[in-house]
C-alpha cells in the first residue's frame, strides 16, 4: 500500500513500544493519525507529550464513534493485547456483534484476529500492518549483531524453525527454546517473557539455549508479529539464553538501537532467518 492515499490512520494501542513507534513515523512521513489507548493495555507513559484518549477495551461502539468523528479511514493494531473475557463485550451494542462472530468462528487466537479483522473491515475501515508506516522495525535476513550463531546454534536453529512451522498449523505460539537438539518449550498462552524464565529454570549442561520465533502459518500478516524488544535481551540474559532467531521479514525488532547495544554487551546473537 502506497501510504500517500492514507487520509488518516487510527493507531489502536497494545502494549509495549509499538505504537509509539508507528505515531512516530507517521509524525515523519506526516501521515496524519489519532491514538486510541486502551485502560490496562497501553502503556500511557509512552505518550506523556500527547493527550489521547482511554476506552476500556471492550467498549467497541464507542471506539468505532471516535475514530469515525474523527475521520479515520484505516487502522492499525499495533502492540500485544492480553487476551479479555469476551463475555464483557455483551455490554456493548457492536460489542455484542463481535462476540457473536468470535463463538460462531471459533475461540483460538488466529480464528479471534481473523474475526476482529473482519468486523474492523465490516465497520469500513482498511487495515493495514504497523510496518507499513515503521518500515525500520522490519528484522532483516542476517546476523545484526557482533555475536554470530556458531554451527551448533545453526544446526539448533534449523531444527527449532521445521517444528515451530509445523505445530503452528495447530494455531500454538510463536516462539519455542531449543537447547542442543532438545525442546525446552513452546510458547503457550503465558507470552514469551514467561517462556524464557521456564526454560530458563530447566536449561541443560553445555551450549546455552535459543530461542526461535516464527508467524504462524496461518496468521494474518497485517497483525501480531513476533517481537523482539529490550526486555527481551535483558530476560535472554537473566535466564541463560544464547541466542534469538526470528523470521525475517516477519519479525519485528522494537527500540533497535537500544535492543542492539544490550545484545552486543550482553554476547547474544540476533539473526533473521
Amino acid at each position: 500500500m502506497n501510504i500517500k492515499n492514507l487520509k488518516k490512520l487510527g493507531i489502536i494501542a497494545g502494549a509495549g513500544y509499538l505504537p509509539r513507534h508507528v505515531y512516530d513515523n507517521c509524525k515523519k512521513k506526516k501521515v496524519d493519525c489519532i491514538v486510541i489507548g486502551l485502560e490496562k493495555e497501553t502503556d500511557f507513559a509512552l505518550f506523556k507529550d500527547i493527550e489521547i484518549p482511554r476506552f476500556k477495551i471492550h467498549h467497541i461502539s464507542k471506539i468505532v464513534k471516535y475514530m469515525r468523528e474523527n475521520g479515520v479511514t484505516h487502522v492499525t493494531l499495533a502492540g500485544k493485547v492480553r487476551r479479555a473475557d469476551i463475555s464483557r463485550l455483551l455490554l456493548d451494542l457492536k460489542g455484542a456483534k463481535l462476540f457473536a462472530l468470535i463463538v460462531a468462528n471459533g475461540l483460538s487466537d488466529n480464528a479471534i484476529l481473523k474475526t476482529i479483522i473482519s468486523f474492523i473491515e465490516s465497520e469500513g475501515f482498511e487495515l493495514i500492518a504497523p510496518e507499513k508506516i515503521a518500515v525500520d522495525i522490519v528484522l532483516q535476513k542476517g546476523a545484526i549483531t557482533k555475536t554470530k550463531p556458531d554451527s551448533s546454534a545453526e544446526s539448533d536453529i534449523k531444527q527449532g524453525l521445521k517444528i515451530l512451522k509445523g505445530i503452528s498449523t495447530y494455531d500454538i505460539g510463536q516462539a519455542m527454546i531449543i537447547q542442543n537438539g532438545l525442546i525446552l518449550g513452546v510458547e503457550a498462552a503465558e507470552g514469551t517473557d514467561d517462556l524464557l524464565k521456564r526454560c530458563g529454570e530447566i536449561k541443560q549442561e553445555g551450549d546455552k539455549p535459543i530461542m526461535v520465533k516464527i508467524c504462524k502459518v496461518d496468521q494474518d500478516r497485517r497483525v501480531d508479529l513476533p517481537c523482539i524488544g529490550p526486555d527481551t535481551i535483558e530476560n535472554a540474559k537473566k535466564f541463560g539464553i544464547r541466542g534469538i532467531a526470528a523470521e525475517a521479514g516477519s519479525s519485528l525488532i522494537l527500540e533497535q538501537a537500544k535492543t542492539l547495544k544490550l545484545a552486543n554487551e550482553y554476547k547474544i546473537f540476533i539473526v533473521g532467518v
